[in-house]
């Protein structure tokens, strides 16, 4: 009988993002199943800070529902956790890539996900020709707080929401950077402001809240691809909580890092502003 061809699962995904990348289809938009919607914030830090440096990279985007064709542009690659559903078959359609990586709720499905991600994120890495084991780029935002704690302030002026916007262009990522709380009462809307973003704007939309993006996407943010603008929110802090051995609280501290972040981005010339949080949340509306 003729012999059964395998697919090796871990160098298609490696060769659809390089190609992606290759092809200005660098927005990797991935799927999970519902119980395993955590796992997209893992697949987001590999893939972002392995990836994004040197000024090229694949964007990962997690957690955003699929779409409508029509609110995507020629840059998305997606890959779904069921391929035979009809947004799937929509968007074969209407001409994007798609991919197939199962992604049930079984440990052993959940293991088979983590070690082809590792090994297509590295193989990747090589054909798109950069370094996957390194960060060279998340050292800035530390030195950069590091400057704003020496000089005593961490205050930074608003910039309003629309004039942000006006700068993304067809083929840019909107990577939205909340300094907040991760569970808090926005989060919702912190969501639908960035879908509703995704639909008016025509671009891949992003929400990572700092500073725990810092050592994840903020690699991506500032080694990655130019086509980004940054729209940063800083939330309340309701209690000052003290750091051992230091003159100075958790919230003094999110402050510094989110100033010295924003600093990071302008120096590279990156389009990054920070907005009042009041404003992006009315987005969503």
């Amino acid at each position: 009988p003729e012999a059964e061809t395998q697919v090796n699962a871990a160098l298609s995904l490696a060769a659809a993002m390089a190609a992606g990348v290759r092809s200005g289809r660098d927005k990797l938009t991935i799927e999970l199943h519902p119980e395993l919607a955590t796992l997209g914030l893992w697949l987001e830090q590999l893939i972002a800070e392995s990836l994004g440096k040197d000024g090229t990279g694949v964007v990962p985007v997690v957690g955003e529902p699929l779409a409508d064709p029509a609110v995507y542009g020629d840059d998305r690659l997606f890959v779904v956790n069921d391929p035979t559903t009809p947004a799937a078959a929509a968007l074969r359609a209407a001409g994007h890539p798609v991919v197939h990586m199962p992604s049930a709720p079984d440990l052993l499905t959940l293991g088979q996900i983590v070690v082809t991600a590792e090994l297509a994120t590295a193989l990747a890495g090589a054909a798109i020709g950069v370094q996957p084991f390194d960060q060279p780029d998340v050292a800035a935002a530390k030195a950069a707080t590091n400057e704003v704690l020496e000089e005593g302030g961490a205050e930074v002026a608003t910039t309003p929401l629309a004039e942000l916007l006006a700068h993304v262009r067809p083929g840019d990522h909107l990577a939205i950077q909340v300094f907040g709380d991760p569970d808090g009462p926005e989060v919702g809307r912190l969501e639908a402001a960035r879908l509703a973003l995704r639909d008016e704007l025509r671009v891949a939309v992003t929400l990572g809240f700092g500073p725990r993006f810092l050592h994840s996407t903020g690699q991506l943010h500032k080694g990655g691809p130019d086509a980004i603008v940054c729209v940063q929110a800083v939330g309340p802090d309701h209690e000052e909580i003290a750091i051992p051995g230091r003159d100075i609280g958790f919230g003094q501290l999110k402050a510094a890092q989110a100033a010295g972040d924003l600093r990071a981005l302008q120096a590279r010339g990156i389009r990054a502003g920070r907005v009042d949080l009041a404003e992006l949340l009315a987005a969503a509306s």
